[in-house]
Order: C-alpha cells, then structure tokens, then sequence
C-alpha cells in the first residue's frame, strides 16, 4: 500500500458495499466464463452439437454481465471520494471483465468448430491434448481470479509459469497435426487441421488474458505496472 492509499480513512460504507458487490459480479463472470471452457470443451472432443448449441446461447448472459460490471465501474469512477487503491480496483475491474468476456468468446469459437469438423471424430490423440488444454484453461481462469478478489499479486509469477503449460500443449497439437503425411490428405482433411490448430489457438489465448488478469492485480496492489516477463 502506498502513502496515499491512507489518506481515505474513513470510507463511505455505501461506497465500499458497492465496490464489494462489483468484486462479486466480476467473480461471477469468472464462473461463467469458466462454465463456457468446460462446456465448450465437452462439446468440442464429443462432436456434440447441442451443447455447441448451447455454449452459444449461454455467451449472451456473460456479455450481459460484462456490460452490468462495466457500467458499475464507470458510476464508481465518477463518485467523489474514492481512495488511490479502490479507484486502481475499480479500473482494473473493467479491464478484467474484459479480459473474461473475451476469453468466453473464444469458447463461442470453439463450440462453433465442433459444427465445422461435424461428422468427422477427433483423433485419440487430439482429443487428449484439446482435453488437457481445456482443463489447464479453466485452472488459470479460477487462479487469475482469485488472485483479483484477494487482492493478491503473487499469483502473477505463477500464471506466467502455469501458461507455459498451454503453450507447450498447443505447440504439441500443432506438432501432431503435421505429423499426418500431407500427401495422403485430401482437401477435407487439411480443412479440418487448420481448423483444429485454431482451436489450440483459442485456448493459447485464454492463457495469455489470465496471465493479463494477475498483471492487473500487481497494478492493484502497488499502483505500479509489472512488465510482462519474457521467455
């Protein structure tokens, strides 16, 4: 905390009740995006096109959700009498809800692919890689959030680290992909690679809004932005 962050000592409880109440929505909109990964990913590996179905329908409530949680921020932002550390939450809290609405869009992405490969089954190994990375996905968005709701920036090292994890995993689903011998695909098949290495890259870049997510909290935390580590 810094100096200035004390000069606030006797906040509104109004004030503080909705900024909780904003922390909550946002968590909420972790949990729904978090929901769309691992419908989105079900339906993906299963060829199912109703729940791809359903994935679709369900982003309306998250884009909803989005939109409650930004217009909140902005109210919160034109009230006088935030302290330094509360208006670095509140920023923080749209960008974060943009960074969830984005990676459930993604999801929409995937599901909508299980339409393009339909009737065409996954691979066995495909399948398993587009499983783990659906749950290495859904791991980062909870750690991203949690590290948001506490407040906590030491999660930030750690997400730059367990994403490494997802880019090895798209990295081995692209490997994998090229290993099918060219010459003995026809046009269909070839669609259906491009259109599976794009799924492994709708998840690489769930991992890099959660890693986006813990650098916001660093910059709640301290008012300074940490820049991103580079490999």
């Amino acid at each position: 905390m810094t100096a200035s962050d004390t000069l606030d000592a006797r906040p509104d409880p109004r004030l503080r009740e909705r900024i909780n109440d904003l922390s909550i929505k946002v968590v909420r909109l972790a949990s729904l995006t978090t929901d769309a990964v691992g419908a989105g990913t079900q339906a993906f590996v299963e060829g199912d096109l109703d729940e791809a179905d359903r994935v679709v329908a369900d982003d309306d409530a998250v884009d909803a959700l989005r939109h409650e949680v930004e217009d909140e921020c902005l109210a919160l932002l034109g009230r006088p009498g935030l302290a330094p550390a509360d208006l670095r939450f509140v920023s923080t809290a749209m960008r974060v809800a943009h960074e969830l609405e984005r990676s459930a869009d993604l999801m929409v992405n995937v599901a909508k692919t299980t339409w393009r490969l339909y009737p065409h089954p996954l691979d066995a190994t495909s399948r398993h890689i587009v499983e783990r990375l659906g749950r290495q996905a859904a791991v980062q968005i909870r750690v991203a959030i949690n590290a948001f709701a506490d407040r906590d920036p030491s999660w930030a090292a750690a997400l730059a680290d367990m994403d490494e994890t997802i880019d090895e995993l798209e990295k081995s689903l692209f490997r994998h992909i090229l290993s099918v011998d060219s010459r003995a695909a026809d046009d269909a098949m070839l669609v259906r690679a491009v259109q599976l290495a794009l799924v492994a890259r709708h998840y690489e870049r769930i991992g890099d809004h959660t890693v986006t997510i813990a650098e916001q909290v660093g910059f709640v935390a301290t008012g300074q932005h940490t820049a991103r580590r580079r490999r």
